[in-house]
Parts: structure tokens; C-alpha cells; sequence
């Protein structure tokens, strides 16, 4: 069906016709792959802009605790997002100094001050992640919401725009540090540790339970390597201990078979003889922790996954000391886990290591060796090296609130990961080979083409390399200061290294100029990297009313002159241009799972470019009238925003919906 089709008699043939689905898939199957290998940087560069169409360690590990009632206290914390609040004996922060070899100079990186932080309305205290995501998640019109007996309930919270919710959620999990702190001090920086109180230890626990994933691998099916991991943390017959996975794999001869799908009974039995079952995709069958993974994916602009960690009790434990390749937050569920973390061998590195053996790790001395209980969070940079066990029975190893023996208590964690492959070096791999191969075939200049110099192997490289002036002993400075025929020959030598020098900078400095003005669609085809891999919105009920997924066939809201409009989520959708024509990639569709559906993308003609620019653009709580969009006609603007509006990217209201809303919000 042609997605501009809205039925209405009056409208131009042409602008019926103004916006099709290109049938091409736009997916990987290994987040590693070059995801530009669809739509090549430099098609997309050489199109017009819209707007010119337009003519327009010593490593510091923190713990931190909440309040001893166990509430949040926003009321206290978040009065200001931009505020470093003191911390007193009931809410302190304790610095344990521990020296490593990591010396991680925090000017290496750009200040996250720079980035803006979403400023966070006070919520009320003591609030599990579940309970603020219910809050947000639920219209405060909707009829099955009844007020609380007398006395007379608070005021309700004020209503968060999406922006608002991944902040507050992200506040809620590591408070009481401030995100300002948050970002500045930790990210990508040093490990933290947030303790619960025994009031608010299952902050968490609705998230996931036991019993909840029991209920899952009984009710779906699941397959090994796509959606469970089993393994074991055990000695091999050489005496070292090694991690073994137990996972089943299809045989060899079977070229249809890409997973073996998991016996219940088997797993648990492996669960029971001391296996950990990791849950590769929790939020697949999880409305709940994939609600929360959209949020934050809003608030850190990457994609986010989850991992969760079975584990069974006596010591148990799944994986050997390793690090990764990604900002890991693990919030413990049920249970308790002994966890130990060391000082980075390499700081942020790209991919996760190979996993340590205790040798490798015997004059390592961990700077953290801390068990985390229910409602504990624990953050760690990419590159921190860690291992976890479950406790023995008689362990009182840890910092813990009580000192009552650990009898038989299973562990259940969930890792929340961010930033992964998502680094400036990303965007480089992406922006010079483009830039390179632009440059080499540019009109304008023969630089790159024009051959190297004629004999330029015969002083060129490490073995005519010389050393420098300065650096000789005297008596050798001495004699290359003598006139003689071989310091002839080497002075020429010097000479034509220098040239050589001279004219490669030159065609670096070209490529690195031609990369500069592919930076902006590099930084396109990271967002649509990020568009495939990310989570579908987890739509509010209003949200979801204000959108065609919302909407009977029978009562869809008609698209008018005075209807307004804005994008349901930031950065849900995106415009790039692509041989001639403006393009929308939106993860309105996608699958919860990685990759698991290609993105689908709209076509419009360049002259639709400013018009969807602004519907993109505008998100909430701002709105723009279909009657102020950029366009020659009304049938165009109409058809512009039907399109996108039966694509479930645009949210909707009538003349005067939008008001009513809003006073229906501050009432």
C-alpha cells in the first residue's frame, strides 16, 4: 500500500505518489560488520543539503549509599540535575583509594559537562526502576487508575517527556550521585558502587525473578547461543581453572539447523549441578526490563542490551576474570554475589579480552572486593577487569549491612550495556576510507593520483632513517659536520626525506579535509547504525493514543490543515539523503531482539526534504500545525505527515486536543 495513500479525493495525484517504501533490507548479522556497506557515505555526501535545496588510577572506587529509610529522597537529590549536593553520614560517600596501574587522566576525554543534562522534576521517595517506569508509562486519565484512600494522596508527579524518563531512571540507579557527578567523575573513568538499605533492597526486584525466568522457559522456546548460555567457572585436568560452556550445538551434517532449542529439564539440571544460565535477550520476552532499556537508550544515544546472570549458590560461579567492551551497570535482583574488580590492563579498549587465568591475575591486587545484596548497583567502565561468585555458606567476606551467614542463596543479576563499538574510532573507520576514496576521485585535484616520486624507496623508510642532530654524542655530531663526500650524500638524503615529508602532508591534509565534509554524513550512517540496533519504543498509553498504532481503523485521526504534529520519541526516526531523494530510517518496527528486523525505509522527493525536517525535529512537549510546514500546497504537507503519521512515527492531536492534554497534566 502506498504509504502517502490517505484517500482523500482532493489530493494531487503527484502528491500521492510523493512517498513509497524502498524494499531493501538494512541490517548485519555481526555488530562489528561495516554497516555502511548498504548506502556508501559518499552517494549520500555528493546529494544536495535540504536546507541549501531549501535555500536555507590512582583509581578512586566511590560507594555509595541511599537514605537509611531506603527512600531515593528526589525530593532532596534532585533539586537540581546541575548541583553537587553534599552527602551526610545518612547518605555518605566513601572514597577507598586503592593504587593500580592504570593512571587514567580524565583530560583525555571531552568533558561530559559539555553534554547537556536533561533536567528531572522530583518524583516521590522510595521508588523501585519498575514503579517509575509504571508512573511514566500510564496516563493519568486512564480510568482503571483509582485514587488512594484518605488521607488526601500527594499531588501526582508531573508529567516527564520521554528525554525527562531516561534521566530519571538513570538518576534513580545510581543516586545519591548527581548525573552531573555521574558523568563527569565515573563514565568511562572508575567503578561505582551503589548500595540499597534493607527498606529499599527490591528496588529491583521486579524487574526479574527466579521464578519469573522458570515461567519463560517453560512458556516460550528458547535456543542455545541465541537466547541461553550455560556455563561453568572449573578446574580442567591440567589443575587451571578454566570456564566450560555446556551449550548444545547442532551437528555438523544438519546445514538447516543454525540453534539447538533448549530442554527445560536439562538446563535446570545443570542449573542444579552448578551451572549459570545466562540469559542472552531477557527484555525479548520482558515488557518490563525492554521498557527500561528504551528509556536509557534515549538518555545515552547508543544502543542498549541486557544480559542476565543466573547463578546457583556454594560458590558457584559462570565465567573466568575477564573485562568488556562495554559500560556495564549490574543491578542485583535476588540474592547475594561476591564480586571482584581490577585496575584496566588497557584503558577503554574496543573489543572484550580473552579471559584471565588466576596466574595471570596473582600480583594483581583487586580494588574491589565487595559482595552486592538485592537492590545494589554496580557500575563499571569498559576495560575493568572482574570475576563473581556466589557465596559459600559460612562467607562473610563483604561490606555489608549484616553479618548472618549466606545459606544456600542463589544469585540473580541483570547487566545493563552501553556504549558498545560506539567510539570516536568508530566514526573514523567509517569517515576515512570514504574520505579517501572521495579525495582520489575528485575533479579537482590529481594530488592522490599523481605517481611517487622515482627512487623514493632508495631514502625512504627505517633503515635511512637518521638520528637526530641532538641526540648524537658530540664526537658524532662532530663528524657529520665534516665536509666530506659521504655527509654530501647524506645531506641529499635528508633533503629529499624532508620533500617527501612535505608532499605526503599534503595529501593527508586532504584527506583529512574531504573527511570534514563527509563528517555529517558519517554521522548520519552512525545514526542509522543506531536505528537498526536499537530498541523499539516503549510507548507510554498516552503516547501510544496519539499515534496510527493507537487508533481503530474506523476512528483514525484525520490528518487536517490545524493538526498538530510531533515525532512520538526523539531520535526514533531520522532524514538522511540518498541519491536524490530524502529518506526516513525510523526503529518504529524493529524487533526486540539484535537485528532482528532490517530497517524498512520511506522515500520522499527532495522538494518533502524541509517538511519532514520539521515534523522529525519537533518533539515533546513542543507541537507544529501540518498548516506551518514547509511545502507549496496544503495536499503536499498533508500527504507528508499521513505518510509518516500511518508509519507510527508521527504523534497526532487535533485543534485544541493538545491544550486540553496538557491542563489535563497540571491539574
Amino acid at each position: 500500500m502506498n504509504p502517502i495513500d490517505t484517500g482523500n479525493s482532493g489530493m494531487s495525484r503527484a502528491a500521492k505518489k510523493r512517498a513509497k517504501k524502498k524494499q531493501k533490507q538494512f541490517s548485519t548479522t555481526d555488530p562489528s560488520d561495516d554497516i555502511t556497506n548498504e548506502t556508501s557515505v559518499t552517494a549520500v555526501t555528493k546529494k544536495r543539503s535540504i536546507r541549501d535545496h531549501h535555500n536555507e588510577t590512582e583509581a578512586t572506587i566511590t560507594t555509595v549509599k541511599q537514605d537509611h529509610d531506603g527512600s531515593i529522597n528526589n525530593n532532596k537529590r534532585i533539586k537540581s540535575i546541575n548541583q553537587n549536593l553534599p552527602v551526610d553520614e545518612d547518605g555518605n560517600t566513601m572514597d577507598v583509594k586503592a593504587t593500580t596501574s592504570s593512571n587514567i587522566d580524565p583530560t583525555n576525554h571531552i568533558s561530559k559537562a559539555s553534554i547537556p543534562i536533561e533536567t528531572i522534576p522530583s518524583l516521590p521517595p522510595n521508588m523501585s526502576l519498575e514503579s517509575i517506569i509504571s508512573v511514566v508509562s500510564v496516563s493519568p486519565n486512564s480510568d482503571d487508575v483509582q485514587p488512594p484512600p484518605p488521607p488526601p494522596p500527594p499531588p501526582p508527579p508531573p508529567p516527564l517527556t520521554a528525554k525527562q524518563r531516561g534521566a530519571c531512571l538513570l538518576q534513580t540507579m545510581v543516586a545519591p550521585i548527581t548525573l552531573k557527578e555521574f558523568y563527569e567523575t565515573y563514565w568511562e573513568k572508575k567503578p561505582l558502587l551503589v548500595r540499597a538499605t534493607e527498606s529499599n533492597k527490591a528496588r529491583f526486584a521486579n524487574l526479574l525473578s527466579l521464578k519469573s525466568i522458570k515461567a519463560m522457559t517453560k512458556e516460550y522456546p528458547l535456543y542455545y547461543g541465541q537466547d541461553v548460555n550455560v556455563t561453568r567457572y572449573q578446574k580442567a585436568a591440567d589443575g587451571v581453572k578454566r570456564r566450560i560452556t555446556l551449550d548444545k550445538l547442532p551437528p555438523p551434517s544438519d546445514e538447516r539447523t543454525s540453534a539447538v532449542r533448549v530442554d527445560t529439564s536439562e538446563l535446570w539440571s545443570h542449573y542444579d549441578a552448578g551451572c549459570t544460565v545466562r540469559l542472552l535477550c531477557p527484555h525479548k520476552h520482558n515488557d518490563t526490563i525492554q521498557a527500561l532499556l528504551s528509556h536509557l537508550e534515549t538518555e545515552f544515544q547508543c544502543m542498549v542490551g541486557a544480559n542476565a546472570y543466573l547463578t546457583p549458590p556454594h560458590s558457584s560461579q559462570g565465567f573466568a576474570p575477564h573485562y568488556d567492551d562495554i559500560e556495564a551497570f549490574c543491578l542485583q535482583l535476588e540474592g547475594k554475589k561476591r564480586w571482584k574488580v581490577y585496575p584496566p590492563t588497557l584503558e577503554l579498549p574496543r573489543s572484550s579480552s580473552e579471559d584471565f587465568t588466576t596466574e595471570d591475575l596473582r600480583d594483581v591486587k583487586p580494588v574491589m572486593d565487595v559482595v552486592l545484596h538485592e537492590g545494589d548497583l554496580l557500575y563499571m567502565p569498559r576495560g575493568w577487569i572482574h570475576q563473581a561468585c556466589t557465596l559459600k555458606d559460612d562467607d562473610h567476606t563483604s561490606s555489608s549491612n549484616n553479618n548472618r551467614k549466606h545459606k544456600h542463596q542463589h544469585s540473580l543479576h541483570l547487566t545493563v550495556s552501553a556504549m558498545q563499538q560506539w567510539a570516536w574510532i568508530d566514526l573514523m573507520e567509517m569517515v576515512i576510507p570514504e574520505a579517501i576514496e572521495a579525495a582520489a576521485s575528485s575533479d579537482k585535484s590529481t594530488l592522490l593520483r599523481q605517481g611517487l616520486p622515482r627512487g623514493f624507496l632508495e631514502y625512504m623508510g627505517v633503515m635511512y632513517e637518521e638520528t637526530k642532530d641532538d641526540k648524537l654524542p658530540e664526537s658524532l655530531k662532530r663528524v657529520t659536520e665534516e665536509d666530506t663526500p659521504e655527509n654530501h650524500k647524506k645531506k641529499a638524503c635528508l633533503q629529499l626525506q624532508e620533500q617527501f615529508r612535505i608532499e605526503a602532508k599534503k595529501r593527508i591534509q586532504q584527506i583529512a579535509n574531504t573527511a570534514m565534509e563527509l563528517l555529517d554524513a558519517s554521522c548520519d550512517q552512525m545514526a542509522k547504525r543506531f536505528l537498526s540496533e536499537r530498541q523499539p519504543p516503549a510507548l507510554t498509553i498516552q503516547e501510544k493514543n496519539l499515534t496510527a498504532h493507537g487508533d481503530d481503523t474506523a476512528d483514525a485521526k484525520p490528518i487536517l490543515p490545524n493538526t498538530r504534529c510531533r515525532l512520538i520519541r526523539p531520535g526514533v526516526a531520522r532524514l538522511v539523503i540518498e541519491d536524490d531523494k530524502a529518506v526516513v530510517y525510523h526503529c518504529v518496527d524493529n524487533a526486540r531482539e539484535y537485528l532482528g528486523n532490517p530497517l524498512s525505509p520511506m522515500e520522499f522527493e527532495m522538494d518533502d526534504g524541509p517538511a519532514i525536517e520539521q515534523l522529525l525535529t519537533t518533539v515533546e512537549p513542543d507541537w507544529i500545525l501540518v498548516n506551518d510546514l514547509f511545502h507549496d500546497t496544503i495536499e503536499d504537507k498533508i500527504a507528508i505527515t499521513q505518510a509518516l503519521y500511518d508509519e507510527g512515527i508521527l504523534a497526532v492531536a487535533q485543534h485544541g486536543e493538545a491544550e486540553t492534554m496538557e491542563e489535563d497534566h497540571t491539574e
